[in-house]
């Protein structure tokens, strides 16, 4: 993105997924710096945002209120796999998806994907953020992350659940659904073998011959 870009965003101008996603760090650097030299409040917070439900967008609505421009970190599929190894479900959506959806959210301004080789900490550094939010569900509200990040922070605001639902819940919900499905075929492929053995008993048993045991 460009400082054009940003100057769109800053009037309330539509501007395409491209003109809002801060591509590397040198970026996020030159455009933080004009922020902040304008005296604009800058709101951050980190996280997957995997199957987009009402608690993402609370959550991303009470961050975006805490200052006059949001930069929302957003973690990669490959980082999300690293950080889950034992879940080969998770990301459901892959990045450029959960790109795009976030970009529709009035809420979110800017966006930065964050790759496995780069720390997950650089861009809170880099970008100094007036205001950053962390869940208090996630690992990111514990120490020592708190501990790296803080001194780069204004502050640093822990949120609630916004939500009783949770992607996690979700997934399992409909692997459950899922499960069922396969349970209602097993069964009744296991009553047409029962049936079909049955039936052949008893023909059998009609003609007089003795049935193999």
């Amino acid at each position: 993105m460009t400082l054009i870009d940003l100057g769109k965003i800053l009037r309330g101008e539509e501007t395409p997924l491209e003109g809002r996603v801060i591509n590397n760090l040198e970026e996020m650097a030159e455009i933080c710096a004009y922020l902040h030299q304008s005296g604009f409040k800058i709101a951050s917070t980190t996280g997957v945002f995997d199957l987009l439900h009402i608690g993402h967008g609370r959550y991303l609505g009470e961050t975006r209120s805490l200052g006059d421009i949001s930069i929302i970190e957003v973690d990669s599929d490959e980082l999300v796999r690293a950080r889950k190894p034992d879940n080969l479900h998770r990301p459901v959506v892959p990045l450029a998806e959960r790109l795009e959806m976030l970009s529709q959210l009035r809420c979110v301004d800017l966006l930065f994907p964050l790759y496995p080789c780069e720390d997950t900490t650089e861009f809170v550094k880099v970008m100094k953020p007036d205001i950053f939010v962390v869940s208090e569900t996630s690992e990111d509200s514990k120490e020592p992350y708190l501990a790296r990040v803080r001194p780069h922070c204004g502050e640093v605001v822990i949120l609630p659940a916004q939500a009783t639902i949770s992607t996690t819940r979700r997934i399992q919900r409909m692997m459950m659904a899922g499960g069922i499905d396969q349970l209602v075929v097993v069964r009744d492929l296991v009553a047409n073998l029962i049936n079909a053995a049955s039936g052949q008993a008893l023909a059998t048993e009609e003609k007089g011959e003795n049935p193999i045991v």
